[in-house]
């Protein structure tokens, strides 16, 4: 079977092939020559730096429930940098968050159909600050996301319109940089837009390479597991199983490890498995469970990528295969693999594997729990609970086993609802019934997920006629708590407040979650920008609406996702 891979950057239709797959012809074809071809058709967009442009992620890296959707670019390890629009357009919409982006700028490109992406700055431009304040002030909120209408805040090509910094869920400072395609509002890989501002000559590097059996049609005897010194000694296997490899590119001037762009594999000289992450939409992006043994990635924090293809095909453009991924080993002979990695620079590296077939007895499958068809609707009652999973919800047919057990420290039994090791596509309903003896205040209520190792984390939920009605969108243990300690408001260095003008408070909740925060200063609004890392809530006194040289009083009001509200109340003179 032959396919021919076809890639759209903006509004135009690039046939990136001249290449085809094919299952019973010749091997992998280097990428490097097509992805030239590519780029010399894309539009020329302006560097977002000025200073040489490193990575610290690139897009498509496999992250836990998403695709990395951009490039992250270094800073040098500082913030305050300018950030430049990469074309002629306008600002289509910018965000504020604690999480996320953080700060976020998106532009509109109508020349060449693309939206370029600026998120985790530090500051945005005079002109967009201004915009951004007004809202904040007029909402009286941190957060905020707003839209605008075509040309109401033009930009041009190498305009500033921010600082690089370190906000939102940012591990650190550097600029994250989306390219996307306006139309479809599909993710596009930046780097071939950048592939000449970036060097690059050092091959992706294998860590281990691995081989599953599918259950109940295969076996692996001895090591499933090899590293790859040990890779010549190979798997022995009988049966439908799955190879599976834990890699990552490299690239030069960095010891930073990121995500393979272009993974394949061989058997006996056919390629059975093309993967390439050049382009997804965010509606897929939970699908990248699926690329992984997921169990591993949730048990042990293993990335694990696996040829498998669920049931679902639910990443069917970006991955073609054969026979789902899986070998069947159905003679005794040695099967020849290798593995073929490649980066967007035509950098490679092959590792050689083999599968020595040798006739074995196959474990049957072990059935836990009920059958459920992924195409339906399914719903199943148990001990006070009622769970339904919305047609759609598994990738595969699976079995998905729901009990209940006593507990002494939750206000209902913990229900235990598949294996957590077990992916799925979105949330599905929990219903749990809650004993009246519970009931004097439903609003105390919630419903946890608890980890392995016993750690509660809300679950979006409301009271309902006795019951709590729950979206959870992962299997796992489940139950409903009360929560009535209020959340913790510490101010941070108080006797520094008058002296730097920062006004500074840590805001935290032990159960429900901070739900909402409003900090005044001598009873008016203050906005308080909020770092979700550290849960550090920050206030820069501003003498355009507090006067100086006086003492004033900020009050910090936090209230969690149960109604519980803390009061913190401090004097200062400023």
């Amino acid at each position: 079977m032959c396919y021919t891979f076809f890639r759209r950057y903006g509004r135009v239709a690039v046939m990136a092939a001249v290449m085809a797959v094919c299952a019973s012809v010749g091997t992998a074809a280097p990428q490097n020559k097509q992805n030239k071809q590519v780029e010399d058709r894309l539009p020329h967009l302006a560097r977002p730096l000025d200073i040489p442009l490193l990575l610290s992620g690139n897009f498509g890296e496999l992250r836990r429930n998403h695709f990395h959707s951009g490039l992250d670019f270094k800073t040098q390890g500082r913030t305050g940098l300018p950030v430049r629009s990469a074309d002629d357009g306008w600002v289509s919409r910018i965000v504020v968050s604690p999480w996320g982006f953080g700060r976020a700028v998106y532009v509109m490109h109508p020349s060449t159909g693309l939206t370029t992406v600026y998120g985790h700055l530090e500051a945005f431009s005079p002109t967009i600050d201004k915009r951004v304040r007004d809202e904040q002030y007029a909402r009286e909120s941190f957060s905020v996301d707003m839209e605008f209408m075509p040309g109401e805040i033009p930009v041009k090509r190498g305009e500033t319109i921010g600082r690089s910094g370190n906000a939102g869920s940012s591990g650190g400072p550097h600029l994250h940089m989306d390219v996307r395609d306006t139309r479809t509002g599909d993710a596009l890989d930046p780097m071939p837009y950048y592939r000449g501002d970036i060097k690059d000559d050092t091959a992706p590097e294998v860590r281990a390479i691995a081989l599953y059996a599918e259950e109940g049609e295969g076996t692996v005897a001895g090591p499933a597991v090899l590293v790859p010194a040990k890779a010549a000694q190979g798997f022995t296997a009988w049966g439908a199983v799955i190879p599976g490899i834990k890699a990552y590119d490299r690239m030069t001037g960095t010891t930073n490890i990121y995500g393979v762009k272009h993974l394949a594999l061989e058997v006996d000289g056919n390629e059975v498995y093309r993967r390439t992450i050049d382009r997804f939409s965010f509606g897929d992006t939970k699908a990248v469970n699926t690329l992984t043994d997921y169990a591993g990635v949730v048990n042990n924090g293993s990335w694990m990528m696996w040829t498998r293809i669920p049931g679902s095909e639910p990443l069917g453009d970006m991955i073609r295969t054969v026979d789902r991924g899986m070998i069947v080993v159905d003679e005794e002979r040695d099967y020849k693999c290798r593995w073929i990695l490649e980066d967007e620079h035509g950098n490679r590296r092959v590792q050689p594997f083999t599968i020595h077939g040798r006739k074995a007895v196959i474990p049957a499958a072990r059935r836990n729990g009920n059958l459920i068809d992924r195409r339906g609707r399914n719903t199943f009652n148990v001990d006070g609970a009622t769970v339904i999973f919305p047609k759609g919800t598994f990738y595969d047919d699976c079995y998905v086993a729901i009990s209940a057990s006593p507990s002494d420290k939750y206000v209902t039994p913990v229900y235990s609802v598949g294996d957590a090791g077990v992916p799925v596509s979105g949330e599905f309903s929990l219903d749990i019934d809650v004993p009246a003896a519970a009931l004097p205040d439903s609003s105390k209520l919630c419903m946890v997920r608890i980890s392995p190792k016993g750690r509660a984390t809300r679950v979006d939920a409301s009271y309902a006629e006795g019951r709590m009605c729950g979206r959870p969108s992962a299997l796992g243990r489940f139950a409903v708590a009360i929560d009535t300690v209020a959340p913790k408001v510490r101010p941070v260095k108080p006797e520094t407040w008058g002296r730097i003008g920062k006004v500074k408070y840590v805001i935290s909740d032990n159960l429900s979650g901070v739900k909402t925060y409003r900090g005044t200063i001598d009873g008016k609004f203050a906005l308080f920008e909020l770092d979700g890392k550290t849960a550090t809530a920050t206030f820069v006194m501003d003498s355009s609406r507090f006067s100086k040289g006086r003492k004033h009083e900020a009050v910090m009001t936090v209230t969690d996702a149960c109604g519980n509200t803390t009061v913190g109340r401090h004097s200062f003179t400023w």
